[in-house]
């Protein structure tokens, strides 16, 4: 970590009395329906004209609420501004990278394949992009390939305002990562969590200076299915790589944008998670398709998905809105009734359905656990604890 990094790390660890969750404040009016006066839908209006209720009962009914209508043309120029977004060779984190670009936006495109990620870029200035963009290969299932693409980012001397933590992998063949960790959890958790770690010097930075920094973390409508194993986060002792993993890696993920959010408070760097609802995306294509879920899931988002330039602006909003200044932990998502997603509005503050989405000392204790697994990996410096502000 850098320097300016340095006033808001300790190797002290976060105080575990209760404090208000960032969701628990009550909404506005306006925000207790949804604001379907643009869709046209008679039953959206229906479901709108209620909270929506927990379907599998596991925790406390939530409002569901839509506050604002977002798309491409609300996000505000973004000239001067960087950001670095994964996964953004095809897909969702391709639609979020070509518009930051075309609002003017730096954009680093990092993904594994250093190859598509040059294609993407290319395609992006063909398609409207005006800002200054990188292609940076970035292979999340391997410590070492991150460390390197930190290292480099560091090297071009650039500000950060937005890491957009979108890649991730879905249903894929069981494996495990370069560092012991089973593929699903490996890529989309631990892989962000330590990438988040070696760039938040930059954040922190760039927020001094008087940037609006953020990180944004992409979580799912399955969130709720996710089920925590506080004895095994790495599911060495999963025997598959299926959706009751990418479910966990989620919840797990979203957890940490909200403990993260917590510990640079004082630093007014900012951390939101995000989900996109139902998309028609290429994540599909790769996963593994002797799984008869990964069947049922293509089918449906081949039928009912949503193209994933509508699928992004749950990220987009939650990167680039300044009426989210002093709103961090906030989950941004589409309204869904158990895995049911209703794209009535894509870019509305959300409630998660996980319990442990609102358990303040779980949040301390993932993140203080994985802080553990991942030092107990590193053969360089380990990373400090982040405290409280």
């Amino acid at each position: 970590m850098q320097a300016q990094c340095q006033s808001v790390v300790s190797h002290s660890v976060l105080a575990t009395r209760k404090v208000a969750s960032p969701n628990a404040r009550a909404l506005p009016a306006r925000s207790r329906a949804f604001s379907c006066h643009s869709t046209g839908f008679s039953t959206g209006q229906a479901l709108c004209a209620r909270p929506m209720r927990h379907a599998l009962s596991r925790s406390k009914p939530q409002s569901a609420c839509a506050d604002v209508f977002f798309t491409q043309k609300t996000v505000p120029d973004q000239t001067g501004r960087v950001a670095i977004v994964t996964g953004s060779s095809s897909g969702m984190g391709f639609e979020v990278a070509k518009c930051l670009s075309q609002k003017n936006a730096t954009v680093i495109i990092a993904a594994r394949n250093k190859q598509k990620c040059e294609k993407a870029a290319a395609e992006i200035k063909a398609q409207g992009g005006k800002g200054r963009i990188e292609a940076m290969e970035l292979d999340l299932t391997s410590f070492k390939s991150i460390k390197a693409f930190a290292d480099k980012y560091h090297e071009l001397n650039l500000p950060l305002h937005m890491l957009i933590n979108n890649a991730g992998v879905f249903l894929v063949n069981h494996d495990h990562t370069q560092e012991g960790f089973e593929t699903t959890v490996g890529t989309n958790y631990f892989g962000h969590y330590y990438l988040t770690h070696l760039l938040l010097d930059k954040l922190v930075q760039t927020q001094k200076d008087g940037g609006m920094a953020r990180a944004v973390f992409m979580s799912s409508t399955f969130e709720q299915l996710g089920n925590i194993n506080w004895d095994d986060l790495e599911m060495y002792k999963s025997q598959e790589s299926g959706l009751f993993e990418y479910a966990t890696a989620k919840i797990m993920k979203l957890m940490l944008s909200r403990e993260l959010n917590k510990r640079l408070k004082g630093t007014g760097v900012e951390m939101y998670s995000a989900q996109p609802g139902l998309v028609s995306s290429p994540l599909y294509s790769k996963g593994d398709h002797r799984k008869g879920t990964m069947w049922a899931v293509e089918f449906f988002q081949s039928f009912y998905g949503q193209a994933p330039v509508r699928g992004c602006r749950s990220l987009l909003r939650a990167a680039t809105d300044p009426e989210l200044i002093g709103r961090g932990g906030q989950y941004f998502s589409p309204p869904y009734l158990s895995v049911l997603t209703f794209h009535i509005n894509n870019a509305g503050r959300f409630f998660p359905y996980h319990k442990s989405s609102r358990n303040e000392e779980h949040w301390k204790r993932l993140y203080d656990r994985t802080l553990d697994i991942v030092n107990g990996k590193l053969k360089e410096k380990n990373l400090p604890v982040i405290s409280a502000v």
